[in-house]
């Protein structure tokens, strides 16, 4: 069954990219059901992608999205899914730039023994920051902030909590 969906996700990013003039690109999708939910993976690898994820990755969003609604449209209501979108690794490359700023941070902290604090940025970043920092013992994180103000602060270890807002 999941060979099938995966074939049906193939075929409509294939669709849309063909149709925004992206013939040369290459679509994988994977999927793999873990305690009653699918997770479905899709890789979009090519030359010239950079229009294709947009500024800040706003088109890799939107594309996401339009996947996202078109497999509610395919899969059953009752099955429940995740997807993960990339398109020429942004967000590996991404990721890999937040872990660059997380080890400076650390430093940072730990030499100054002062707070540091990131920009906002959105929760799946955020999240990078917190899984980065966890293998640091001597210090910790906590997120701050509403909605599109939302950042993480790197505190040392000893530092008093912050009262809460």
């Amino acid at each position: 069954m999941n060979d099938e969906y995966n074939k049906k996700i193939t075929d409509f990013i294939s669709s849309v990219l063909s149709q925004l003039g992206y013939e040369a690109t290459t679509v994988e999708v994977t999927s793999e059901e873990v305690e009653e939910k699918l997770h479905v993976q899709v890789l979009i690898k090519g030359e010239g992608l950079d229009l294709l994820i947009g500024y800040h990755g706003k088109n890799l969003q939107s594309l996401h999205q339009l996947t996202v609604a078109y497999m509610k449209r395919v899969f059953p209501e009752t099955q429940r899914v995740s997807l993960f979108l990339d398109i020429g690794d942004y967000f590996e490359k991404q990721n890999t730039k937040i872990r660059e700023m997380v080890a400076q941070a650390v430093e940072e902290v730990k030499l100054l023994d002062e707070p540091y604090e990131f920009k906002p940025m959105p929760p799946r970043l955020r999240r990078v920051i917190h899984l980065e920092a966890e293998q640091h013992k001597d210090i910790r994180t906590e997120s701050t902030g509403e909605g599109m103000d939302r950042r993480v602060i790197i505190y040392p270890a000893n530092a008093p909590a912050t009262p809460a807002a």
